[in-house]
């Protein structure tokens, strides 16, 4: 007599889709990581799940929060506030082999130019940037350049330090002559930090001579 026997199937671990909202933001600001738990069958409602971060220099994941899913199995982890490029990813704590894919978010640093009279055809330029705190606050060079309404070349004008005027908040200031009553001006550094914020193509040396905006040909 032969007897066959059926195995038992193998249990299916749960997926999990999850993105965020907003991929990228300001310094300060804070963003929401929503999504569902799907084929966790009956037991998808109150599972636990964990919110993992791996910040820039992307040394591994850690949790900063957790949650339970509702009874369609949803979540959503909100307030989350990254100081820097981050990656995220949702774990269910119950079924560690179920991940989300990970999630890049971008941080750009918060920034505020001003631009003053002082007086006899002089005006102070001022930046004001908060930033994470990660990879230091030294200070370095700041180059300003400055173009005639209308001009596509910017003239170099001044080259001034930069200094942290409280933590993550880096200040700088030049007083120049503008070529004329209408004009703009651009301002660059490279801050120690800078590797740690921002999108790739936000980065690059400063130029330290006269140059045509991105963008312009010449």
């Amino acid at each position: 007599m032969i007897v066959v026997a059926g195995a038992p199937a193998a249990a299916t671990e749960p997926e999990i889709t999850a993105s965020l909202t907003p991929a990228e933001l300001a310094y300060g600001t804070t963003l929401a990581v929503t999504g569902r738990v799907l084929g966790a069958g009956p037991g998808a409602q109150d599972a636990p799940l964990a919110l993992q971060a791996d910040p820039y220099p992307f040394r591994g994941f850690i949790t900063i929060a957790r949650v339970a899913t509702a009874a369609d199995g949803s979540f959503a982890f909100s307030g989350v506030r990254p100081d820097r490029n981050t990656r995220l990813r949702v774990i269910d704590e119950a079924s560690p082999a179920a991940l989300s894919a990970v999630l890049g978010v971008i941080v750009d640093p918060r920034v505020a130019i001003n631009a003053v009279s002082v007086g006899r055809g002089r005006t102070r330029l001022s930046l004001r940037v908060e930033h994470t705190r990660e990879g230091g606050s030294t200070s370095v060079s700041a180059w300003w350049f400055v173009a005639a309404a209308g001009a596509r070349v910017f003239h170099l004008v001044a080259v001034t330090p930069t200094r942290e005027i409280s933590a993550g908040v880096t200040y700088a200031s030049a007083t120049v002559d503008p070529p004329s009553k209408r004009f703009s001006y651009r301002v660059c550094f490279n801050p120690t930090w800078e590797q740690a914020m921002g999108a790739p193509l936000s980065h690059g040396r400063c130029p330290e001579h006269d140059h045509a905006a991105p963008g312009d040909a010449g």
